[in-house]
């Protein structure tokens, strides 16, 4: 991962991340993507980061991938 890039998400929609078992799937669902490292995932801030390889994936595949587990979010 030479470029490497650090990316933080907010949590915007009606389902928020109300504990550490959803910050558990969170991460879980994220690291199913080759292109991530470095996921977090907070329910008291609602923010998810993580550094992510362009190269491999892309923030839209990301998104895609939260909102299959039922979290909307933006780009913090």
């Amino acid at each position: 991962m030479d470029e490497a890039k650090h990316v933080e998400l907010k949590v915007v929609g009606e389902r928020t991340i109300h504990c550490s078992g959803c910050e558990s799937t969170v991460k879980f669902t994220l690291s199913q993507n080759p292109g991530l490292k470095e996921i977090e995932a907070d329910h008291q801030t609602q923010v998810i980061q993580f550094e992510f390889d362009p190269e491999i994936t892309d923030l839209e595949t990301v998104k895609a991938d939260l909102e299959w587990i039922g979290y909307e979010v933006e780009v913090a």
